[in-house]
């Protein structure tokens, strides 16, 4: 058949995160709710809505977790979700017809945030969102590591109070609010009205997250790091973010590189999922 009259595919890409899971294919976008005890048999009823809703067949599904993925697309680990541990979506999710890709949910805003970086690029995407996650780009090749996991700077290691705790327990959205005993809705509402405890919390945690991007700028020397996820438009927590990670880094690296949010915003991941599954 004639290239030209084969129909166009239809690709979703899914965003899972620890309170949500974004759904894109072309222009439509829709919104679950996840949590805790988020399953595989819940994401497969929440797919086959949307599909439905839009009367689609995909083609390709994209599917982003925050966790690790295994070469194989099965989930490994994934703290946020724990329900996903183990999971191979291509296997059951079979029943759809379609080409499952499954990857690191940072990994996935790196190819949609970077996808025209230059080949001799050194930068990165650094995601604080339930947890803090962070994904780069060496001399225009990824950087994967030994296992192909390389960026989990929400283990990055900090001496906090005299204790050693991980970034992700200052830093990411889940550990705020959970400092608080509330949940991510409750903790920004309260940040907006500038709760004194709340806006502590806020600060500390973004401070924090200034830290490891200073960590990242000192040891790795990027051009750009850009920077999305729901805690970071938490009231004031940006604005730590950036001081500090000013304040933390040499000079001359921090003047070689630019630091700004996400440009494709809520969407990043969601989009470089589909990314992942065009490839």
């Amino acid at each position: 058949m004639n290239s030209a009259c084969e129909a166009p595919e239809i690709i979703i890409g899914a965003d899972l995160g620890g309170t949500k899971l974004s759904l894109v294919c072309d222009g439509y976008s829709r919104r679950f709710t996840t949590g805790l005890n988020y399953t595989p048999e819940d994401f497969a009823a929440q797919l086959c809505a949307f599909a439905e809703e839009l009367n689609l067949r995909p083609t390709r599904l994209g599917i982003a977790v925050p966790g690790l993925v295994a070469c194989d697309g099965r989930v490994v680990s994934c703290d946020v979700l724990p329900g996903l541990t183990g999971w191979h979506p291509a296997t059951s999710l079979k029943a759809l017809g379609c080409q499952v890709a499954v990857i690191n949910d940072v990994k996935a805003a790196l190819l949609e945030e970077m996808h025209d970086a230059c080949d001799d690029f050194t930068g990165g995407v650094i995601m604080a969102g339930t947890a803090i996650g962070a994904a780069f780009i060496a001399q225009g090749r990824q950087l994967e590591g030994a296992n192909g996991w390389a960026g989990e700077l929400g283990y990055l290691p900090l001496y906090i109070d005299g204790a050693v705790k991980r970034l992700d327990e200052i830093a990411g959205g889940g550990a705020m609010a959970g400092l608080h005993g509330i949940d991510g809705e409750a903790l920004a509402r309260l940040a907006h009205a500038d709760d004194p405890s709340v806006m502590l919390t806020v600060k500390a945690g973004g401070q924090a997250l200034g830290l490891g991007i200073a960590s990242v700028i000192n040891m790795l020397n990027p051009s750009r790091l850009a920077v999305g996820g729901g805690a970071v438009k938490l009231k004031g927590y940006w604005k730590a973010a950036l001081l500090s990670a000013q304040a933390h880094t040499i000079a001359p690296l921090w003047d070689a590189c630019t630091v700004t949010p996400v440009a494709s915003g809520d969407l990043v991941v969601a989009r470089g999922a589909v990314r992942a599954a065009q490839r």
